[in-house]
């Protein structure tokens, strides 16, 4: 149970940016009828979801938050000491998408670089990350960025493409005068729960065989339903407990917007009132590592908030993995959502 209290960091900023394309579930009534549909939206949630155009990628969702987050704070690029990209959906094998937005955010030669493999637990495993390195004085500012988008094709199941949305975040660390706390746990017992089996060495593409269809992802949705239920409220006892505290020593209780109906069973375990409870997944979908500074983002833009909010967040999800994580955020510096159809005009495709 890897825990840690980090002193003298501060959460100075958070931003998102999401496509500009908004889908309303409701319109797919003509292909899975009405009645199904209902029930689909009655049990996770999701009415609206925004989706990336052929040419943008979680990247560039990531890069429009940084860019306007940096700007908001007043910060230059070389100010920044290190950046860390979280995501499943990064832009090519190699090299790490963390060094393509290197060079589009034009940081420093000085600046660590490195991406993350992670995907619904990606942000609480982030934010341990960045705390360790300030608190070990390697670094005074981090650029944390985590996102995902749906790869749509014709091999892509009509129900994941009602429950996913396309975002990026960006979050930024430094040193300061207020405190993270966490607690996080794996368990590569169920890396099969869910996994994306075929495309890469354990599972190449053999002959006449589609991409598409090799690289579609599997999830046993027993078993994460029962690691969640089980194993999230566990890890807040666990949390209190470590850290002597309460729920109600926070402001709202964030967590990964995996599904309504996932969400409901997670609240009443932890005795938590649906008002301090915020849900993105409404409008946004469940948006895998963005989904809980989606859901801050969204709280301060439509909820009248105190000046500083303190915050509990959770990711869950592959691996197994999964965490809690508290800071305190002002609200003054979680910025309005970017909607962007923008990318990156220089990507390399290669030989075409």
């Amino acid at each position: 149970m890897p825990s840690a209290l980090f002193n003298h960091i501060l959460v100075s900023g958070i931003a998102c940016a999401v496509p500009s394309k908004q889908m309303d579930n409701n319109n797919y009534a003509e292909v899975l009828g009405e009645e199904d549909v209902k029930k689909f939206i009655k049990n996770t949630g999701v009415v609206h979801r925004h989706v990336t155009h052929e040419k943008q990628t979680t990247s560039d969702l990531c890069y429009e938050a940084a860019k306007n987050l940096l700007a908001h704070k007043g910060y230059s690029a070389e100010s920044i000491d290190a950046i860390i990209f979280i995501s499943q959906t990064p832009d090519y094998i190699q090299p790490a998408t963390s060094h393509v937005l290197h060079k589009r955010l034009g940081l420093s030669k000085n600046c660590l670089s490195f991406d993350v493999n992670l995907g619904c637990s990606g942000y609480v495993y982030g934010m341990f990350l960045s705390s360790s390195l300030i608190q070990s004085g390697a670094v005074n500012r981090i650029l944390l960025l985590t996102g995902d988008i749906l790869r749509k094709n014709k091999e892509t199941n009509i129900k994941d493409e009602m429950l996913f949305g396309d975002a990026g975040s960006a979050t930024l660390l430094e040193r300061g005068n207020t405190t993270v706390r966490s607690l996080l746990h794996s368990n590569g017992e169920g890396y099969t729960a869910l996994i994306t089996p075929g495309g890469n060495t354990r599972r190449p593409l053999k002959d006449n065989e589609s991409y598409w269809e090799i690289t579609k992802p599997e999830m046993d949705g027993a078993a994460v339903f029962e690691f969640t239920i089980t194993e999230v409220p566990q890890a807040f006892d666990e949390y209190f407990k470590t850290f002597d505290g309460s729920m109600d020593d926070y402001d709202y209780c964030v967590l990964h917007q995996a599904n309504l109906f996932m969400l409901n069973h997670i609240r009443k375990k932890l005795k938590v009132d649906q008002s301090k409870l915020p849900i993105s997944i409404d409008r946004y979908g469940n948006t895998n590592g963005a989904s809980i500074p989606i859901t801050i983002v969204n709280l301060c833009s439509r909820e009248a908030v105190a000046d500083k909010l303190k915050l509990i967040t959770s990711g869950f999800g592959i691996g197994l993995s999964w965490g809690v994580v508290s800071f305190e955020v002002e609200t003054k510096d979680v910025l309005p959502m970017v909607y962007s159809d923008s990318y990156f005009e220089e990507a390399y495709y290669g030989e075409q």
